[in-house]
């Protein structure tokens, strides 16, 4: 059968549909068909059961029966149905093995997703049988009585928590608040008012009374907005702790001691604010590793310290970058040894995106799925980070999360079954939005198009770097572009921008292709190839300001305003500096000047040295100078 439309309805009856679900159906009758009553259609019966993993969907004429044990067993009948993919007269089953399912999106680096935008992905999230999300919040909340906290930064304030705390429990969905406690936090500790409490530039300074009167500011807050009694409380990635003031003050402390004398007092908070607490566990394997590596196989975590950790709180293993499932059970089985049963979080990998990336999310969070499924593990989330500004395209990573619904629902994948899925719940073309993924890769090697977007034009400190490549390059996103503008008509918004990611593709090709003729030009000194090229410019500009509006209309829509500035900032220096290449040209081409020491400096055949901060900085390649 056809997937729904308006005019052919899901109906259900109240008085028969168990309680839980009535408020559930009433909401998300604002953007599906689905409608208390009769009227053309279907109309649904469900049964609540006792098996909390498992769904039946039977079809029969224009009666549908959905049996369930959890509300988001119920929801993905539903959205099967809504589907098309209940077949006639035959019992459809899923299961899932995981107790949570859920996500954690970062509004911590720049991107602050407005209430609306993300009510509308709880509706999507609650179809696709998700049951638990996380709103990653390193200060973008309002503290009490801390005027500084997630200043100019769009923080949330309490009744925004409360109101999306409410909406999510009447879907099902379960928020756990998601903070930090320790490190994380240059954002507040660049404000001089929080010197008392700072040991490094980003990491707070344990063992300091102010320290943990700030942290229980932060605990008691998140137990008043939001009703779960579990909050994840972060802790990953001190490495420099007890490395500035701390030392100043004590001298040296081994830093699995500081780190367990930190985490006790900050699970004592919670327990008096009747909160179970979880961390990121990385810390614990970096110390114990000689290369302070999360993944170090040769790392040794003391007994000592294992036996210090607080049996209070649960670890959170993290891993975005593995695609083996033998990787992942061998160190869910390490987290185990350590006394502990962890929570999952894989990732739909959005950081440093334009666009979702396609390859790494399905390689790596497939496999870890499936690793988790054999270890037997309860419970799994993922990830959508927004390192390096928060720019990505936010919307494109739904088709990631119907990914990886679908990997842990269905007893066999289907990616017809996906795609239907997807289009029934995001209103989106599945394949539309994945072609849009290969943004990320040119012949099946990852490309970095955010870097290229705003790389110098004259200092060109990653095109120089792919000089041999630049022809294929530009042929590939000119190529890619020409497609998604063919699909254009037949898409919409709800997935992800596909007439935003055009624009995109476009100007990073012009961009790619201009360089190259710059440098073929420029090496032979050739001034009228150069002349040639300096055509260019006016229409590379004249793109790169489209992408700019285009960057604004896709933040202003899902996101508060703050943060905009910082890719207003990028895409303005870019266009900036194609003025400057312009005139630069002109000077050479007239005679002014002998040669341009910007491209000099790129001619010989060199290959990008990368940084350490390459992945995750645009400090890192904007410029060989010292940044402001």
């Amino acid at each position: 059968m056809p997937p729904f439309t308006k005019k052919h309805y899901i109906c259900w009856n109240k008085k028969t549909t168990p309680r839980e679900l009535n408020p559930i159906l009433e909401t998300l009758a604002a953007d599906y068909p689905v409608c208390c009553g009769k009227r053309k259609g279907i109309q649904v019966i469900f049964k609540k059961t006792g098996k909390p993993g498992l769904c039946r969907l039977r079809l029969s004429g224009s009666v549908a029966t959905i049996s369930y044990g959890t509300t988001a067993m119920a929801l993905r009948a539903l959205s099967a149905l809504m589907a098309g993919l209940a077949p006639e007269g035959r019992e459809m089953t899923e299961k899932s093995p995981f107790s949570t399912f859920g996500i954690m999106l970062d509004c911590s680096r720049n991107a602050v997703m407005k209430v609306e935008h993300i009510k509308k992905w709880l509706r999507q999230l609650a179809l696709l049988g998700y049951n638990m999300a996380m709103l990653y919040t390193e200060d973008t909340y309002e503290l009490p009585g801390e005027y500084y906290f997630g200043h100019l930064r769009g923080r949330y304030t309490a009744q925004e928590l409360l109101e999306i705390d409410d909406y999510a429990r009447t879907l099902g969905i379960e928020m756990i608040p998601c903070i930090q406690t320790l490190g994380h936090l240059s954002q507040i500790l660049q404000w001089p008012v929080y010197n008392k409490v700072r040991d490094t530039s980003s990491v707070l300074l344990v063992g300091e009374k102010k320290t943990y009167m700030l942290i229980e500011k932060m605990v008691r807050h998140w137990g008043r907005v939001f009703k779960s009694r579990r909050i994840h409380i972060g802790m990953d990635e001190t490495h420099d702790l007890g490395r500035g003031r701390y030392m100043d003050l004590h001298g040296f402390k081994r830093g699995f001691d500081l780190f367990n004398e930190h985490l006790g007092k900050v699970v004592r908070i919670c327990k008096k604010h009747g909160l179970k607490p979880m961390i990121w566990s990385d810390m614990y394997f970096r110390l114990g590793s000689p290369t302070h590596d999360y993944y170090a196989p040769d790392c040794k975590i003391p007994k000592d310290v294992i036996a210090k950790i607080p049996k209070k709180v649960e670890l959170v293993y993290w891993d975005y970058y593995h695609n083996t499932e033998k990787f992942y059970r061998e160190w869910i089985k390490r987290h185990r040894a350590l006394g502990y049963e962890p929570l999952m979080a894989s990732g739909v990998w959005t950081w440093g995106k334009l666009w979702y990336d396609r390859k790494r999310t399905e390689d790596n969070a497939g496999a870890c799925i499936s690793a988790c499924r054999k270890e037997h593990l309860r419970e799994i989330f993922f990830t959508m980070w927004g390192d390096d500004g928060g720019y990505c395209d936010f919307d494109s990573a739904l088709a990631g999360l119907a990914f990886c619904a679908e990997k842990a629902y269905a007893e066999k994948f289907s990616e017809k079954a996906l795609k239907a899925r997807f289009k029934s719940v995001c209103g989106a073309d599945y394949k539309i939005q994945t072609l849009a993924s290969s943004l990320e890769y040119a012949d099946g090697i990852h490309q970095l198009p955010s870097f290229m977007l705003w790389d110098d034009p004259l200092l060109a400190i990653i095109l120089s770097g792919k000089k041999s490549q630049l022809g294929k390059l530009e042929a590939h996103y000119a190529v890619l572009a020409a497609k998604l503008k063919q699909n254009e008509k037949n898409s919409n918004k709800s997935g992800g921008n596909i007439q935003h990611l055009r624009l995109i593709a476009e100007t990073i090709s012009a961009k790619i292709g201009l360089t190259n003729r710059l440098f073929k030009a420029y090496s032979a000194g050739n001034r009228a190839s150069i002349r040639a090229v300096r055509k260019e410019i006016p229409e590379l500009i004249h793109l790169l300001e489209k992408t700019a509006g285009s960057l604004r209309s896709n933040w202003m829509q899902r996101n508060k305003p703050f943060g905009l500035e910082v890719v207003q900032i990028r895409m303005g220096g870019v266009i900036a500096r194609c003025r400057e290449l312009d005139h630069r040209l002109g000077e050479f081409i007239s005679g002014e000047i002998k040669n341009i020491p910007e491209l000099d400096a790129n001619m010989k055949t060199v290959k990008w040295p990368g940084h350490r901060d390459a992945g995750s900085s645009y400090r890192s390649y904007a410029t060989g100078s010292t940044l402001i």
